[in-house]
C-alpha cells in the first residue's frame, strides 16, 4: 500500500501516529451523505488509545432523518468519544463542535483534524481558528503537509493532508461526492448510477431511466452538441456539480447498517 501513496499521504499518517499519544483528541471529519464510506478505516490504529471526535460535516446537504440515524448509531460506538453533525461553512459551526469538546476533554486542548480529501476538513479547521490559516481547494491533496496552528491560549490543532485508500477510492458514491477525482469520461457512467439508485434527484423527469433523465435535463439547460443532441458528458458533469452543492435537495448515499 506504501507503493500507491502519494508522499504527503504517507507524512500525514507518519506525523499521527508520532504525535498522537500527545494529543488530547482526533477530530475525524467525514462526510454526512456517506460518513462510514467517508471514515479512514486504519486510523484507529494510527491513534491508539486517543479519543476520536466524529464529525458528520455538510450535514445541511444530507437527507436529516439518515444523519439523525447515523448519529444515534455512532454514538453507541465504544470506539468514539462524540459524534456531531454540522456545517463547517456556518458560523455556527464553531461553536457547536466546542462546546462537545469542552464537555468531553480536558484542557489544554491538542487536537488533530484529519479526513478524506475534500470533506471539509480544512473549512472546519478554519472555522476553528478564525480564520482561513488552512489552505482550501478542491483538488484533492491541496494540504500538504502538518502545520500546527495556535489560534488561543490552550488550544492547538495539528492540520494534516487528507488521506484516501486506494479500495475505496474506486467507490462510484466517492466520485459522486467529489472526494475522489473523475477519470475521463466517467462522469455519464457516475452520474447514470446515481439516478439508478436514486432517481427522485430529478423528479419527474424521465422517469426511472437514467439517460432519459440525464437527456431531458441537459436539453433544458440548452447543453447541446453537434446537430442539436444533448451533450450528456457535459451534461452529467453539469448534475453532478449540482448534487455535490445540494442544488438537486438533501439526499444521503448510505444508511446505517440495521
Amino acid at each position: 500500500m506504501n507503493s500507491w501513496y502519494p508522499g504527503h499521504m504517507l507524512q500525514a499518517r507518519d506525523a499521527l501516529r508520532s504525535v498522537a499519544r500527545y494529543l488530547t483528541a482526533v477530530v475525524e471529519v467525514v462526510d454526512a451523505r456517506a460518513p462510514q464510506l467517508t471514515r479512514h478505516a486504519p486510523l484507529a490504529r494510527w491513534v491508539g488509545n486517543t479519543p476520536v471526535v466524529l464529525v458528520l460535516n455538510k450535514a445541511d446537504l444530507a437527507d436529516p432523518a439518515t444523519t439523525e440515524a447515523w448519529l444515534q448509531w455512532y454514538r453507541q460506538q465504544p470506539s468514539l468519544l462524540a459524534a456531531v453533525a454540522l456545517s463547517a461553512q456556518t458560523p455556527g459551526a464553531r461553536q457547536q463542535l466546542k462546546a462537545i469538546l469542552v464537555a468531553r476533554l480536558t484542557p489544554p486542548f491538542r487536537l488533530c483534524v484529519v479526513g478524506m480529501p475534500n470533506v471539509g476538513k480544512s473549512t472546519l479547521l478554519n472555522r476553528m481558528v478564525g480564520g482561513r490559516r488552512a489552505a482550501v481547494g478542491a483538488k484533492p491533496g491541496i494540504t500538504r503537509g502538518p502545520q500546527w496552528i495556535r489560534p488561543e491560549p490552550g488550544w492547538e490543532w495539528l492540520d494534516l493532508p487528507g488521506v484516501v485508500l486506494p479500495r475505496k477510492s474506486r467507490d462510484w458514491r466517492l466520485k459522486a461526492l467529489g472526494i475522489s477525482a473523475l477519470g475521463g469520461d466517467e462522469a455519464l457512467s457516475v452520474a447514470q448510477a446515481l439516478l439508478e439508485q436514486w432517481p427522485e434527484l430529478l423528479g419527474d423527469v424521465g422517469g426511472e431511466d437514467p439517460e432519459v433523465a440525464l437527456t431531458t435535463w441537459g436539453r433544458g439547460r440548452g447543453f447541446l452538441g453537434p446537430g442539436g443532441t444533448v451533450d450528456l458528458q457535459r451534461t452529467a458533469v453539469s448534475f453532478l456539480t449540482a448534487f455535490q452543492r445540494g442544488a438537486l435537495g438533501r439526499f444521503s448515499l448510505e444508511r446505517p447498517p440495521v
